[in-house]
C-alpha cells in the first residue's frame, strides 16, 4: 500500500518511504483505537495519513533547505579589502575573548558546519537554550561593530 501511494502520488520511493510508513503505522493506530474511524474504509484512512506524513516531511526538507542557503548566502559576503578583513578578525577575535564557554564551543560546532540541533544536542542542551546564545552572542559581535 505504501509503494502504491508513493506511485500513485508521484513521490521518489528513496526520499519519501519513511514518512509514508510512519503515516501508515500512525493510521493502524488510529483505526484500531478509534472506533468512530471504522466508518472508512482502512486505505481511506491510511492514505490521508500518509498524505500527511509526506506533506510534512516535504514542509521540514524545505525549511531545511531555506535555512541552509540563507546561511550559505550570508557566508559568500567577502570583506571589500584587507583592512576590513583583518578588522573583522580583530572584531572576532575580541567577541570570543568576551564570550561564555558555552557560546563559544557552540560558535565552533557551527563553523565547522554542524547544524543548530546538531550543535545543541553536541552540547548537552536545547535548541532553544542554544539559540538563545548564539543570539546574545551575534548582539554582542553588533555592539563591537558598532564601537
Amino acid at each position: 500500500m505504501i509503494y502504491a501511494f508513493l506511485r500513485d502520488t508521484g513521490h521518489n520511493a528513496a526520499d519519501y518511504y519513511d514518512a509514508a510508513a510512519l503515516g501508515f503505522l500512525q493510521a493502524v493506530q488510529r483505526y484500531l483505537t478509534q472506533p468512530w474511524l471504522r466508518r472508512y474504509a482502512f486505505p481511506t484512512v491510511a492514505w490521508r495519513a500518509m498524505g500527511r506524513g509526506v506533506a510534512t516531511e516535504h514542509r521540514t526538507e524545505e525549511r531545511r533547505w531555506n535555512a541552509e542557503r540563507r546561511y550559505l548566502d550570508s557566508m559568500r559576503v567577502r570583506p571589500s579589502n584587507l583592512y576590513s578583513g583583518l578588522e573583522d578578525q580583530l572584531l572576532f577575535h575580541d567577541l570570543m575573548a568576551g564570550a561564555s564557554e558555552e557560546q563559544h564551543r557552540l560558535a565552533l560546532l557551527r563553523f565547522r558546519g554542524c547544524s543548530l540541533a546538531e550543535a545543541a544536542q553536541a552540547q548537552g542542551m536545547g535548541v532553544k537554550r542554544a539559540r538563545r546564545l548564539l543570539k546574545e552572542l551575534r548582539s554582542d559581535y553588533q555592539t563591537l561593530r558598532l564601537e
